[in-house]
């Protein structure tokens, strides 16, 4: 497989990851209204959890496929991804200053740099 091809997987796999498990956190976060389980909620983060963590070990097939063989970088990408699905899927990310915006930018580009400079480290 080319290398871009790969990419574009690794890049397709993980965002759908992130998508699913941000949704499993978001569910989970309303599964206990007025502090009582709300059964359909509670099956829903399940399920998105589930199909979201398939998705991240398909991922990482990939990920070691073109160079990124570290667990360390590998969740660093699953983790940006689902952090800024979680913010952009509750809406918090339209209440964040600024600077909380720009910071999480700044965040997102130096693990992209240290990602693209280190993909080759291998897990010890």
């Amino acid at each position: 497989m080319a290398k871009s091809a790969g990419i574009a997987l690794v890049l397709a796999l993980t965002f759908a990851s992130g998508f699913f498990d941000a949704r499993g956190f978001l569910y989970a976060s309303r599964a206990w209204p007025g502090g009582r389980l709300d059964p359909p909620l509670a099956l829903a983060s399940l399920a998105a959890f589930v199909l979201g963590v398939s998705l991240y070990v398909l991922a990482v097939r990939f990920m070691q496929g073109i160079g990124i063989v570290g667990v360390a970088l590998q969740s660093a990408i699953w983790f940006v991804v689902t952090a800024i699905g979680i913010a952009v899927m509750d809406g918090t990310v339209l209440q964040w200053t600024r600077l909380q915006q720009a910071t999480a930018i700044a965040i997102a580009v130096a693990l992209a740099w240290l990602i693209a400079t280190t993909s080759g480290s291998e897990a010890h």
